[in-house]
């Protein structure tokens, strides 16, 4: 599997992951937000903090009176450490008159930590697979046009690098560089290409390789790897 196409996978992923967050972050404010307005309001009593064995923060278990007079007790959506209450304190809850222990406390981090975090984390996945998917995208359109339209440069190949700065699943991918005359003043450049998986130091050793080129950018290249990669960017 090349190197484009394990970044197109993984920025889909990071797409499809930033999706269902931004849509699980924005059902939880719209439940919150209903359940808000048909909810009772009461005032509450911090009556202890827990901790599950599998938790390392604590959970405020709080005692309320509902408007039936009968006592009801819940426990906050948060985990935290430390806590954010302690035991006495007194906080405002809101509750379903129909089930009254069926509530929550209501504060911002309370009523709005969990669409929060869901819709904070659902932008920024959102955010960095549409950009791995749309830089691979215009990548892919721009050397499909050099393909057609670039200026084929003869080039020596000058070595192979591994390019620390991209990072997939804990590699990182080779770069081929080489040597050729830019077509818009005749001086000799330098030309990188994308991402690769496999060091081809051996087969393009002493060899000459094609570059094709945008004649009106020379930064907008590609060198032709098809013969040496089975997927080059």
């Amino acid at each position: 599997m090349g190197a484009t196409t394990i970044v197109r996978l993984v920025g889909w992923c990071f797409l499809v992951i930033g999706l269902v967050f931004a849509v699980a972050g924005a059902g939880l404010f719209y439940y919150d937000n209903q359940f808000a307005a048909r909810a009772l309001r009461s005032e509450g009593v911090v009556s202890d903090l827990v901790r599950k064995r599998d938790e390392t923060g604590y959970t405020a278990i709080v005692r309320f009176t509902d408007a039936q007079g009968q006592q009801q007790e819940m426990a906050d959506r948060m985990t935290s450490s430390p806590p954010r209450f302690s035991r006495g304190d007194k906080v405002d809850i809101l509750y379903d008159p129909q089930s009254p222990s069926s509530a929550l406390i209501d504060d911002v981090q309370g009523r709005y930590f969990l669409p929060g975090m869901f819709g904070g984390l659902g932008i920024i996945f959102t955010i960095l697979g549409g950009a791995m998917v749309l830089v691979l995208f215009f990548r892919k359109r721009r050397n499909a046009w050099l393909l057609r339209f670039g200026q084929p440069v003869e080039a020596d190949f000058l070595h192979v690098f591994r390019d620390e700065k991209l990072n997939v699943n804990g590699a990182n991918p080779f770069r081929v560089v080489a040597q050729g005359a830019d077509p818009t003043n005749g001086r000799i450049r330098r030309y990188e290409s994308g991402p690769i998986w496999v060091d081809p130091t051996d087969q393009l050793q002493g060899r000459k390789l094609r570059v094709l080129v945008d004649p009106k950018k020379p930064e907008h290249h590609m060198i032709d790897l098809t013969d040496v990669v089975s997927d080059p960017a």
